[in-house]
């Protein structure tokens, strides 16, 4: 059976755990981050349940980047959570009644936030979470709105930038997005941007083995060439840090995080230099 405590909080507050979890992130990401809020925008943006608080340093990256690159965006006042929790449970307990509650559960909240999408007149839906991204690209056919996954969009902007780095980059496997999908996210974007910057050196990780599966994550671990780890998934950064704690001095860094440093970089070096 789906967690009904944790319905019951999204129906409430729009959020996994409740109220209080509400509260805290429209704290950080309005208050303290400076994210826009506004009556009407171009771009509606869902920064997820969980991501503000557990990456912090990467969502600040990617609000800065979406000032930096002049994008019409606003966040929901009521963000609902777009359900993929369910949908891993009923697929993990292989249980198709449970799948089936899911996907309704999840249409409702979509449905709620399309309404307010609608209300400010966006025409386009960035999704920063992997989880978000997988479960709307399982209701594309009934979302008239487009929905970008952040490394889409950020790819369609990014024009280059220098960062003095040697990482390994994992993408995610992504195991759950094909179940519903039938296919994998947009994984080339991550690339084309990371590509552009100068400096960077990149280990390419195999993407087939899953940082939350404890034998694959010690394989993906053992291939590792530095102390620097990139992915693009929210759920990744988070397993990724677990699974190195107690190791030495690793770092798990997102793309935002990487793609602000590189732009950063190459703009003091353009006034110091007057380009």
């Amino acid at each position: 059976m789906l967690d009904q405590e944790m319905i019951a909080n999204i129906q409430g507050s729009g959020l996994v755990r409740g109220s209080f979890q509400a509260e805290k992130r429209y704290r950080l990401l309005r208050q303290e981050w400076g994210f826009r809020v506004a009556d009407r925008a171009q771009y509606a943006l869902l920064a997820s349940c969980f991501l503000p608080s557990a990456v912090p340093e990467e969502m600040k990256a990617l609000g800065n980047l979406l000032r930096h690159f002049e994008v019409d965006y606003t966040l929901l006042p009521k963000e609902h959570c777009c359900g993929a929790l369910f949908f891993r449970q009923a697929v993990e307990e292989g249980n198709d009644e449970d799948l089936s509650h899911a996907r309704v559960l999840s249409w409702g909240f979509i449905e709620s936030n399309l309404r307010q999408i609608r209300e400010i007149g966006a025409r386009k839906i960035i999704t920063f979470c992997a989880g978000c991204n997988e479960v709307y690209g399982g209701f594309r056919d009934a979302i008239p709105e487009e929905v970008v996954w952040y490394p889409t969009l950020l790819a369609r902007m990014f024009r280059g930038g220098r960062i003095q780095l040697h990482a390994d980059y994992y993408a995610g496997c992504y195991a759950s997005y094909r179940n519903l999908n039938r296919g994998t996210p947009d994984l080339e974007s991550a690339l084309t941007i990371l590509h552009q910057i100068q400096g960077l050196e990149l280990n390419e990780l195999d993407n087939n083995l899953c940082c939350n599966n404890a034998q694959q994550v010690e394989s993906l671990i053992a291939s590792m060439r530095t102390r620097t780890i990139i992915t693009i998934c929210g759920g990744c950064a988070m397993w990724l840090k677990q699974a190195l704690k107690g190791r030495g001095d690793y770092r798990v860094l997102m793309l935002p995080k990487v793609a602000w440093a590189a732009v950063l970089d190459s703009t003091q070096q353009e006034n110091t230099t007057g380009c």
